[in-house]
Parts: C-alpha cells; structure tokens; sequence
C-alpha cells in the first residue's frame, strides 16, 4: 500500500485548520502559559534550585526542587496529550471544545505515566548526556571527556529514533484509547512506526523553513506554526492508523480465503 507524501499530509492540515486558526492559536498561547505558570511557581518556590548546569560550568542539585521539576514536565506531558485529543476531533471532523485541552486530566492520567518515562529516558539519552560530557570536556580539556563526549553521539542518535520517534504517535493512541495501558499504547505506538521513523523523522523536518521564520518574527509566528505543525502530526497518525487497519484486513480476507 503506497505511503502518503509528506506534501499530501501538509495539504490536508491546512483544510482542516480553515476557519479554526484563531481558536487554535488561543490553545497554543493557552498551553504556553499554563506551562510558564507551572514553571514560575516552581522557581519562586526552589530558587535557583532543581537539576541543571549552571553559568559556569558547574553543576547544582536540589530534591524537592528536582522533585516539583518532575510533577511539573509531567503535568504538562498531560497536558498535550489532551491537545492531541482537541486535534484528532477536529481532524475528524468532529466537535471539538476548549475543554477537550484537559482531557488527559480527566480520563485516566496515570496510563500516561510510561510515556513520560520513556520520554524522560529519551531525553535523559539524547539531550542531558551530551550536554554534560560537553561541559565537562569544554571545562576539563581532558581528552578522555573529548572522547566520551564524541562516543555518546551515535549512541544519542539511536535513543532518539528508539525512544523519542518510536513511542511519538502515543498521544494520538491514548486519545483514542485511554483506557489501554502504557505497555499497551507504547508497543502499539512502537508497531506503528516500525519503517516509519524515517518517515515522521523527515516530516518534522519539513518544517525547518517555517521554524526559522516563526523565531525570526521573535516567537509571534509560532503562534500559527504550531497549530499547523501539530495538525499535520494528526493527519501522519490518521494515515498510519488508515494504512495499518487496511493491512488487517487484507489479511483477514486472505486468510478467509486460504
């Protein structure tokens, strides 16, 4: 079965996104200050405090600031997946609410527990690892960190396809499933994106160009770019769960058949 191009994808998020950019940028902007509050109670109660690298190299380390950090990222991983069920409505065709934003938090929010570990896991790999053997061998020069720092870049690589594009498309499944567990969805998101990664991965890609004009307008741009960046994520699950359900059943018909 032929793959939908990434141009086609693109093609049917801005049909659906017509006439629903303003109420989808007040969203955008809603989420964004939802996770700016979250983050501003937790700096003003543990200032200066958390995990992280500090201006000068050095690195600072506080439980309940690291603790609230946590519960924090985690609020707003639920909060996404709720975008992800405004999307998949509207993509649809169906009603869609303001409401819909919190519907993580209304149906069953632990399921989403795993994702935000292996999201953690994935960032842990591709992000916070690098980092800190950069640091440490910018602050050091020690060949060993120079090293190590070159060494964790493939190794980064494969974490981001496994982790980050591997369990992407759990979002949309737990939208659609909430009540499935974690395993469930995570190995169900994995066997959608079995020879797809490259696919999501050149997709996301895509969209450079725009990314660039939307920081070149100092962020305003985002406002419409990421509505249609998300919208067009919707429209790659759509098409791969279209596309798996049609193997299905072919394959029950063949097996009929036999």
């Amino acid at each position: 079965m032929s793959r939908t191009s990434t141009a086609e994808l693109k093609t049917r998020a801005r049909a659906v996104l017509l006439g629903k950019w303003g109420f989808l940028a007040a969203i955008f902007l809603t989420e964004i200050m939802l996770n700016m509050l979250l983050e501003e109670i937790v700096g003003m109660a543990f200032p200066a405090s958390g995990i992280g690298i500090a201006a000068d190299g050095s690195f600072f380390f506080s439980i309940p600031g690291a603790v609230c950090q946590i519960i924090t990222r985690l609020l707003s991983t639920i909060l996404s997946v709720g975008s992800m069920f405004l999307y998949l409505n509207i993509c649809r065709g169906r009603i869609f609410r303001f409401n819909d934003l919190f519907f993580g938090f209304t149906h069953q929010p632990e399921h989403i527990g795993g994702y935000f570990l292996a999201m953690a896991a994935a960032a842990v790999f591709s992000l916070t690892v690098p980092t800190v053997l950069f640091f440490m061998a910018m602050g050091s020069g020690s060949i060993a960190w120079i090293i190590g720092f070159l060494v964790s870049l493939p190794l980064c690589l494969a974490g981001y396809f496994r982790l980050t594009l591997g369990y992407a498309m759990f979002p949309c499944l737990y939208a659609d499933n909430p009540g499935r567990s974690s395993r469930e969805l995570l190995r169900e998101s994995r066997r959608l994106m079995d020879g797809n990664k490259l696919r999501y991965f050149y997709l996301q890609l895509s969209f450079f160009g725009v990314l660039l004009l939307g920081l070149l307008s100092f962020g305003i741009g985002m406002i419409w770019i990421g509505p249609y960046m998300t919208a067009t994520g919707t429209q790659f699950y759509l098409d791969l769960t279209s596309k798996s359900a049609g193997d299905a059943e072919a394959q029950e018909e063949q097996d009929d058949f036999i």
